[in-house]
């Protein structure tokens, strides 16, 4: 039993150690480790055998839990705390067993020739998948580069066309500049060409004293000009907008001269005079509020002249007692200015009451002048008939010119100009 074991454990060492040493060649790990173990496990035989002593471990715990766990097995040869004495003293456990002896020696030698046949192949397949996996190795890195390639080809390209893109998006916004200052400056030559002729238009309307279309021109030529307010110092817009400034005077003064030779003639307009009369209130209102608020202001000088005259406080109405007088005058002259000159002037002009408010403030200068004249002698029934008469015509002016006077505040806010 003895040499049997001896004898097996040798070749199995043998057989085994020559298997490591080919698959040390190869850098089969795996295969390393399967062969260790079964030397181990010879060695273990060997050792337990010659030695009849106890189980040899080999390793240590750690990497017998690593070969575990890579290769399992279920042979007691491969176990860590192999005890060769016990194992063969349970396969042979009396006299009678050794019989088995030789016949478990050849089976021993079968399984180790088996073995090393399988190391074998499997070295060979090992051999095989390493050079395949050192092409497959080959081949991917070759990949590996030519997919380099072709991301840096990508990127060279995507670099120029981004290059290109900028270049596209360059010119594309010189020729959005340069059509929009084509688009402004066909606009700037059209607004000047239908300034020029609004201007020739504008002389000859104004020299046949033709209101109405002048009034128009009048309004078109000022909204041309704010749009040539930015070019200051051209010579051809400064001599367009002296040129207007010259037939806005003229016609000013022509408007003023036709309302002059009413003034001087008795009774009301006649049809045609009204006619180009109310041209010349569009062009008073084309000039603008400063011109529209001293025409209101002449109207009101002229018809308050024979007021001033009649009223004045050395007069002979000119005293408290003739308050109710004033009164009457004023409703008067509101009479006939709705029958008479209503119509001529614009409504938004509100002339009824800016007469009313200019007759207010003549008869507040001459009542304060009378009544400082007759202070210590002032008789109280007729200083208490004044401010009767008083109260109640400012009631009715109140009734009349309230709506309007809230009109006139909010326009004359728009405008800048003050409230009366």
């Amino acid at each position: 039993l003895s040499r049997h074991s001896h004898a097996s454990a040798r070749y199995g060492a043998r057989s085994l150690s020559t298997s490591l040493v080919f698959v040390a060649g190869e850098e089969g790990r795996l295969l390393v480790r399967l062969a260790a173990r079964n030397t181990d496990g010879a060695a273990r035989r060997q050792g337990g055998c010659g030695g009849g002593g106890p189980s040899i471990r080999m390793y240590s715990p750690a990497l017998e839990a690593a070969l575990r766990d890579v290769v399992p097995s279920t042979d007691p040869l491969d176990a860590p705390d192999f005890n060769p004495i016990s194992h063969i003293n349970k396969l042979f456990p009396n006299e009678e067993s050794l019989g088995r002896a030789d016949t478990f020696s050849a089976e021993l030698q079968d399984q180790m020739t088996v073995l090393d046949e399988e190391i074998l192949q499997t070295v060979r397949q090992q051999t095989s998948a390493g050079s395949s996996a050192r092409k497959d190795l080959e081949g991917g890195k070759a990949a590996m580069r030519e997919l380099f390639d072709k991301v840096r080809d990508i990127k060279a390209k995507a670099e120029r066309s981004q290059t290109m893109v900028h270049e596209i998006c360059r010119d594309i916004k010189s020729l959005d500049y340069a059509k929009r200052h084509l688009t402004l400056t066909i606009t700037a030559l059209k607004r000047l060409q239908m300034l020029v002729t609004a201007t020739e238009q504008l002389s000859v309307m104004t020299r046949e004293r033709m209101y109405a279309e002048a009034a128009n021109l009048l309004h078109a030529v000022t909204q041309l000009l704010a749009h040539f307010e930015g070019y200051a110092g051209i010579r051809k817009i400064d001599e367009l907008r002296a040129q207007v400034g010259e037939l806005s005077d003229t016609l000013r003064a022509q408007v003023f001269d036709d309302f002059n030779r009413l003034s001087a003639q008795e009774g009301a307009p006649q049809p045609s005079q009204t006619e180009t009369l109310l041209g010349a209130c569009a062009v008073v209102d084309a000039l603008g509020p400063a011109a529209r608020r001293e025409m209101v202001a002449w109207f009101s000088s002229w018809q308050f002249a024979p007021y001033k005259h009649a009223f004045q406080p050395y007069g002979d109405a000119g005293s408290l007692d003739k308050t109710e007088l004033r009164y009457g005058w004023h409703r008067q002259l509101l009479r006939q200015f709705d029958e008479t000159f209503v119509t001529l002037f614009p409504h938004a002009w509100h002339v009824g009451l800016s007469l009313t408010l200019d007759f207010c403030s003549i008869t507040n200068k001459h009542l304060e002048e009378i009544l400082d004249q007759a202070r210590g002698s002032l008789d109280v029934a007729v200083l208490t008939h004044a401010l009767q008469k008083t109260v109640e015509f400012e009631k009715e002016m109140h009734a009349r010119f309230s709506a309007e006077a809230r009109d006139r505040e909010g326009g004359e806010g728009g405008e800048g100009e003050g409230g009366g």
